[in-house]
């Protein structure tokens, strides 16, 4: 049994340096771990970390806080980062780093709004392209923004090379059938494991195990049974834990399921 991280900043812990949290994760089983750039300087992290450490893998990407003035040079790193490079050297020649498997996080965030939404609209639309442009797959943020979110969803879901996960999912059940509807994945963090979770647990249950992901959004979120604690890819298992309890199944399928799942979607060999 493993598990897969599918959505982790590691860059970002504060208690635990980098090679120890993985070292600490791969004892309690999780076998690979996605760490997500949420910026320039995060994406950069994610990829020297895939470059680093066997188990680690690479998303880069733009976090709708950070898109004010979003542009073409902005392209241009992410870019020459899915190439595994960390200077701006990406273009026609560049051919994707392996260990690179998407671009992301990006999407809304109208909770914070730390960014104009026509900003949030238009690097949420380029980083698509840029994650078409090399077939990888897009990891969408969404707070407060359901019906945005699917708006600029539906302009690409019938793209050839289109996948994407909405990570984090704070929606309810009729939220998560719309997703589905246009191919989107689900990926689940340990909200679900908070006494007022409420619509999300009826989103669990809706959820077909084969479009689902489990992942901790470490530093932040930490499983009910470790609140008051940092964050970190160990943590996984609660949340794999918590889906096996809604969903009448053993952890070891809930591991099996999800991991099989993240390698398919993430092309991780």
């Amino acid at each position: 049994m493993y598990f897969i991280d599918t959505h982790a900043h590691i860059d970002m812990l504060k208690n635990l340096k980098p090679a120890e949290a993985v070292a600490r994760s791969r004892e309690e089983g999780v076998k690979y771990i996605i760490n997500v750039g949420s910026s320039i300087k995060g994406s950069r992290k994610s990829v020297e970390f895939a470059q680093k450490f066997e188990n680690v893998f690479a998303s880069v990407g733009i976090h709708p806080h950070y898109v004010k003035d979003f542009g073409k040079e902005e392209i241009k790193i992410l870019e020459s980062l899915i190439c595994g490079k960390q200077d701006a050297a990406g273009g026609n020649e560049c051919k994707r780093y392996g260990k690179v498997v998407a671009v992301g996080e990006t999407g809304f965030d109208f909770y914070r709004n730390l960014s104009p939404r026509l900003d949030m609209e238009r690097a949420f639309a380029s980083q698509i392209e840029l994650a078409l442009k090399y077939d990888i797959p897009v990891i969408i943020h969404d707070r407060d923004a359901h019906r945005q979110t699917l708006e600029v969803v539906k302009k690409y879901s019938s793209s050839k090379n289109f996948r994407a996960v909405v990570h984090c999912f704070s929606g309810d059940a009729a939220f998560a059938m719309e997703c589905l509807d246009l191919g989107l994945y689900i990926s689940f963090t340990g909200v679900i494991t908070f006494p007022n979770a409420g619509d999300v647990l009826k989103a669990v249950e809706k959820i077909p195990m084969e479009r689902l992901f489990i992942e901790t959004d470490s530093p932040f979120l930490a499983p009910q049974a470790e609140r008051g604690k940092e964050n970190f890819p160990g943590y996984v298992k609660h949340i794999a834990q918590k889906i096996a309890e809604i969903k009448n199944l053993s952890i070891e399928e809930v591991a099996d399921i999800t991991s099989k799942n993240a390698q398919k979607f993430f092309s991780i060999n």
